[in-house]
């Protein structure tokens, strides 16, 4: 059901990481650290999932009448199917399927059962589950009314060989477990899904991580070293989005995984130099002066917002206010491209133009352009690819910051730009701006971008949208080499 490490890494623990995997020799870029398989899959909370396919459904199998089941698919596990219909007579079910978070714990409950995979469960036990920081908190209450009364009082506690420990808190142990552990995963439908992975569990986090993890079509993580990894250096993996910014992965991080994060990225006020987090100084703006507002940590170990060139200063409560308005505003915009542009040169008087919330709006502004630019009913002017390739110059700037090694969304970007830049040279070639010579050394520049984008991508299972990129970008590149081709043919013609 799962796989060992790379030979080259050996799960070691001290007291600042508990368990975790550790490089026995240096492990090359793009060199696999672990394949695996998941042990459980599970749906997000408040979803019901096929238990095979893993699609949203609202039917359940006919023989045991509480295991989601799509109408393409006919069974699902048989020992599973097999124990919980010996129970349909006795236990209340319907409590249960009111309350779908229950079914995942029913599936671990299974794993027990089974003699085939009770090994599993020992091992499952053995993860982190934070009971003590979750007692009492509102995920704690949750649990306890969506998933821990229900099966308390549905009657099957007498079917599981758990004497006296199938209790309160034996559950929300489990639900801590889940929470805590498993990796949002990609379902059929693209929406998101948890799959709890015994090996892939143990990788410690960083927020400038040395390794990636890629997910297949049948679930199965790969993850492998996203730049050289030197002997006895921890091997980590980012739990959280890069591109948010260190006080927003910090929340997330301390709600999810119930730690605070300390990494050099979240350490660093500059973030690395991304400047993420940091604001415009309205004071040095004013000066013709580029000062920039960053958090800094006193010497009574508390923070402040002040300015690296001037010294100026900013409330906490003021940076907040402004970042709830921003946040406010750009949810309002949302898949307007004029209102985008409008809110991007307004928040620029205020945020770093690297801040994550203008990412995050340069982000939105390229998809609606990408739409633009594929769509058969719009025929999109020089201005749409000029905009398109200055947006993702940005964003491939940020990520070769934060993410200097192999990374999949800084080979997307390197694809988009190197497509949309490809085709706005056409376009200068087609009104005489540019010469045959001039073409072939701005298409060169293209070639070397796809070149690259399709390198990182190749590292991606091939079922995935990424592999499916992977491919795409070798096509075009084959063809742009040929148009490259060309061109010189012609040039040397005329020559």
């Amino acid at each position: 059901m799962t796989e060992e490490f790379n030979e080259k890494c050996k799960i070691a623990q001290n007291d600042t990481l508990g368990r975790y995997v550790q490089a026995c020799e240096t492990i090359k870029a793009g060199e696999p650290i672990l394949n695996e398989s998941p042990i459980l899959i599970v749906a997000c909370s408040g979803d019901k999932r096929c238990s095979n396919c893993f699609r949203l459904t609202q039917s359940y199998c006919s023989k045991c009448s509480i295991t989601p089941l799509c109408s393409n698919c006919r069974s699902h596990h048989l020992y599973d199917c097999n124990t919980l219909s010996l129970m349909s007579k006795k236990v209340q079910f319907e409590n249960l399927r009111k309350n779908p978070d229950c079914y995942g714990l029913l599936k671990l409950f299974l794993l027990k059962e089974n003699p085939d995979t009770a090994e599993y469960f020992e091992k499952i036990l053995q993860l982190e589950s934070h009971l003590d920081k979750r007692r009492n908190t509102t995920i704690w209450q949750e649990h306890n009314d969506k998933v821990v009364q229900p099966l308390l009082h549905c009657g099957m506690k007498e079917y599981f060989n758990y004497d006296d420990t199938l209790d309160e808190d034996f559950i929300q142990r489990l639900c801590g477990i889940l929470d805590v552990n498993a990796y949002e995963i990609r379902a059929p439908d693209q929406e998101g899904i948890r799959g709890l992975y015994l090996n892939t569990s143990v990788i410690t986090h960083q927020c400038n991580a040395n390794a990636n993890i890629a997910v297949d079509h049948q679930y199965r993580v790969k993850v492998y070293a996203n730049r050289d990894i030197n002997k006895d250096e921890a091997i980590s993996t980012c739990y959280t989005n890069i591109l948010l910014g260190t006080d927003e992965r910090r929340r997330i991080l301390q709600e999810g995984k119930y730690f605070h994060c300390t990494c050099n990225r979240c350490e660093d006020p500059t973030e690395l130099g991304s400047h993420m987090s940091s604001f415009v100084c309205t004071p040095c703006m004013t000066a013709n002066r580029n000062g920039i507002v960053v958090k800094k940590t006193t010497t009574e170990n508390k923070y402040k917002w002040e300015c690296m060139v001037c010294n100026h200063s900013m409330r906490d409560e003021q940076i907040k206010l402004i970042l709830e308005k921003a946040k406010e505003e750009i949810y309002h915009a949302r898949d307007d491209l004029k209102r985008y542009e409008i809110l991007l040169a307004k928040l620029g008087r205020i945020l770093h133009q690297n801040h994550y919330l203008m990412i995050d709006i340069k982000q939105n502004l390229a998809n609606i352009l990408r739409s633009i630019i594929t769509s058969s009913m719009q025929r999109p002017g020089r201005c749409v690819y000029e905009r398109k390739v200055r947006l993702c110059q940005e964003l491939v700037m940020v990520l070769h910051i934060i993410q200097p090694g192999i990374s999949r969304l800084k080979a997307i970007a390197l694809y988009e730009l190197a497509n949309a830049s490809a085709e706005l040279y056409r376009l200068k070639f087609g009104e005489k701006e540019l010469t045959d010579k001039e073409l072939v050394t701005m298409l060169q520049r293209c070639e070397a971008m796809l070149r690259e984008a399709a390198r990182m991508l190749l590292y991606e299972p091939v079922q995935t949208p990424e592999g499916e990129l992977a491919h795409a970008a070798m096509d075009e590149l084959r063809d742009m080499l040929n148009d490259i081709k060309m061109l010189k043919e012609k040039i040397d013609e005329v020559n």
